[in-house]
């Protein structure tokens, strides 16, 4: 388990619900040994909201044969993280 963190690209989003979307994300040639993954496991994100260190574990939800790291984020009443995330939301 790794404590640290890298930017990573969005690379697509689907819209799941009208609160929910799932993100794909763009893992570089130098760091896809360390993003190799285990069914079950999951990935922290991390964001600055209102000069706040927010981070959120979301299970990754993918095969791990997949070529994909993807995960789903649903928004929750008062969750500011996914809220924020979700409303902000751009690729690349």
């Amino acid at each position: 388990m790794s404590t640290e963190f890298y930017p990573l690209t969005v690379s697509q989003v689907e819209r799941l619900t009208r609160d929910s979307v799932a993100l794909d994300f763009e893992v570089p040639v130098e760091l896809k040994e360390k993003f190799k993954f285990k069914q079950g496991q999951h990935l922290t994100l991390k964001a600055d909201i209102n000069n706040q260190d927010i981070r959120r574990s979301y299970s990754i939800c993918r095969g791990v044969n997949s070529q994909t790291l993807q995960v789903a984020v649903k928004a929750i009443e008062e969750g500011v993280f996914p809220i924020t995330l979700i409303a902000n939301l751009s690729k690349g």
